[in-house]
């Protein structure tokens, strides 16, 4: 049995507007997983405590110099586990399987902007619009080079895999390696937010998206 959504839309430039549509049982409750893993992510001592990211890079003598405020490895253990739901995209309410839900109904202008954004924001292409670090003709702040990591030293423990993404990036120092990742791993987690913002708002939760230049608030 379809459920049926009724939401409006508030912006920048925009008149208020009221959209309706209807959507299939499965997708409701594959929405509805969505929001209770994000309540989940959003309790998370990570989230609730903040996570530090701050790197600072010196060359000298040849050589370069990073001093790092990251996650410990227990706190990136934790926000890492709460990430699993979302970003592999096998599981039921994955971020690839719920924006593919949205992208089916959504068809006002301004919410294709707002969920294209979020896109951006998860695949990397956003902090690639602001740097590009690239080692050995690589372009290692992408989501690619994530993966492998992911699947060699945290979700996975594949030696191979381990030992082609340490050649790939030999001469990295660790700690700036690790301060992309995990600046990449903040970009997800802001687009898995600005997700759920527009999770809700389809579900009924809240009963308006009010948004600023593209921004959700």
């Amino acid at each position: 049995m379809a459920k049926p959504y009724r939401m409006r839309l508030r912006g920048e430039g925009l008149e208020e507007a009221e959209i309706r549509g209807e959507f299939f049982d499965d997708e409701h409750a594959t929405l509805s997983t969505y929001l209770q893993q994000y309540e989940e992510l959003v309790q998370s001592k990570p989230l609730r405590e903040g996570i530090p990211c701050h790197l600072e890079v010196k060359a000298a003598d040849g050589k370069l110099h990073v001093t790092a405020d990251l996650p410990t490895n227990d706190d990136l253990a934790i926000l890492l586990h709460r990430l699993r739901p979302f970003i592999l995209e096998e599981e039921p309410a994955s971020f690839t399987k719920v924006s593919a839900i949205l992208g089916r109904h959504v068809t006002e202008p301004h919410l294709r902007h707002l969920l294209s954004g979020q896109h951006r924001l998860y695949d990397s292409r956003d902090m690639q619009q602001q740097i590009r670090i690239r080692l050995n003709d690589v372009l290692v702040n992408s989501d690619r080079v994530l993966w492998d990591w992911l699947n060699s030293n945290e979700y996975h423990r594949d030696p191979d895999k381990r030992r082609a993404i340490e050649g790939l990036l030999q001469g990295m120092p660790n700690d700036l390696l690790r301060g992309i990742f995990v600046n990449l791993l903040i970009e997800k987690v802001k687009a898995i937010q600005g997700l759920a913002s527009l999770v809700a708002l389809m579900l009924g939760n809240v009963q308006e998206l009010t948004f600023k230049s593209g921004v959700i608030s």
